[in-house]
C-alpha cells in the first residue's frame, strides 16, 4: 500500500514610449520601428519573470524552504534498528490507521528481507533546529557517530518497504505476515515474504508530511527501481494504490492493471506493476 512567495512580475513599461517625428522631406509621419523593440523587450521581461517564478516553485526550492538545514541525503538500505523511525514515519504519513504497517510488520520485513527496503536519511544537529521545526522522526533518530560533539543525528525522511511475492500483482497474502515468524527459523509461510518470488511487492512509500511534494518521493522511487534492477532482485515491482495516485506511479513507468482484488485497509486499490525486464533506466 502506498501513498505520498510568489515573485512580483517584472514591469513591462520600463522603456518610455517613443514618439515618431515628422519626415523632414515629405512632412508625413515616418514608420516607428521602436514599437517592435518595446514589444520584444516586454515579452523577454515576461518570460524571465515566469522563469523566476517557476524556479521558486520547483521541488528543490520547496524542499529547501521546508527544511531549516542543508539537504544532503543519504540513501541506504533499512535495517531492523530503523524500525522505530519507520513506525514514526508511517504514523505521520498515513492519516488512515488501517493503511499503516504495525511495528511487528516492520520488524518482520526488515529482519526477513532488509535488502528490499530503502530509506532517505539526512544529518541533523538538534541544537541548531528552530523551535518551529517539526520532524516526527527526530525523536527516534540514531547518532551519526558515537560521542560526536555536536550530537548529530541521522533522521529518516522517507522510506520504501517491500517483500517478495509469487503472483503477478500484489495480493492480501503479500500484505500479511506470519504471526509465528520469530520461531519458524527461516521456514516459508503461505503469507508474507516469499524468497522464491519474482515480484517485488512494495508495501509502503512514505514521506514526512511537511516534505511531500518536494521531490523526495520521486528521488527514492527512482533510486529503488534502479537498485532492484541492478541487483536482479525480481522481474517486476508491484504495488497497490488508490485512484488519485495512479497518474503519479505511471510517470515512473508503472502500468495500471485495473482494480485490485486486495482488500487490505478496506480495499479500493488499483494494481500497478513496473516491468523490470523491459526497463531501460
Amino acid at each position: 500500500m502506498v501513498n505520498h512567495i510568489e515573485e512580483q512580475p517584472a514591469r513591462e513599461d520600463v522603456n518610455p514610449p517613443t514618439t515618431a517625428s515628422p519626415d523632414p522631406v515629405d512632412g508625413e509621419q515616418a514608420i516607428d520601428e521602436s514599437s517592435d523593440v518595446d514589444g520584444d523587450f516586454a515579452q523577454l521581461q515576461k518570460t524571465l519573470s515566469q522563469k523566476r517564478r517557476a524556479e521558486k516553485d520547483c521541488p528543490e526550492s520547496r524542499l529547501q524552504k521546508a527544511l531549516p538545514f542543508t539537504f544532503l541525503p543519504n540513501i541506504r538500505p533499512l535495517t531492523v534498528s530503523d524500525v522505530p523511525s519507520c513506525v514514526q514515519l508511517e504514523n505521520a504519513a498515513f492519516t488512515n490507521p488501517e493503511h499503516r504497517a504495525s511495528r511487528e510488520k516492520f520488524e518482520y520485513r526488515l529482519t526477513t528481507c532488509p535488502e528490499l527496503s530503502l530509506g532517505v536519511f539526512c544529518t541533523v544537529i538538534p541544537s541548531q533546529l528552530p523551535p518551529s521545526c517539526k520532524l516526527p522522526t527526530l525523536s527516534t533518530a540514531r547518532p551519526v557517530e558515537t560521542d560526536r560533539a555536536d550530537g548529530a543525528l541521522s533522521v529518516l525522511l522517507a522510506h520504501i518497504v517491500s517483500t517478495r511475492g509469487t503472483g503477478k500483482v500484489v495480493s492480501d497474502a503479500d500484505m500479511d505476515y506470519p504471526r509465528d515468524w520469530r520461531t519458524r527459523q527461516g521456514k516459508s509461510a503461505h503469507v508474507g515474504h516469499q524468497e522464491a518470488g519474482r515480484l517485488v511487492a512494495v508495501h509502503s512509500l512514505a514521506v514526512l508530511p511537511g516534505l511531500q511534494g518536494c521531490g523526495i518521493g520521486q528521488m527514492i522511487m527512482k533510486a529503488y527501481l534502479q537498485q532492484v534492477k541492478n541487483m536482479g532482485l525480481g522481474e517486476g515491482v508491484g504495488l497497490i494504490c488508490q485512484d488519485y495516485l495512479v497518474g503519479y506511479y505511471e510517470r515512473f513507468g508503472y502500468k495500471n492493471l485495473g482494480p485490485s482484488k486486495a482488500q487490505f485497509g478496506g480495499g479500493g486499490w488499483n494494481d500497478m506493476v513496473f516491468d523490470l525486464s523491459g526497463s531501460t533506466e
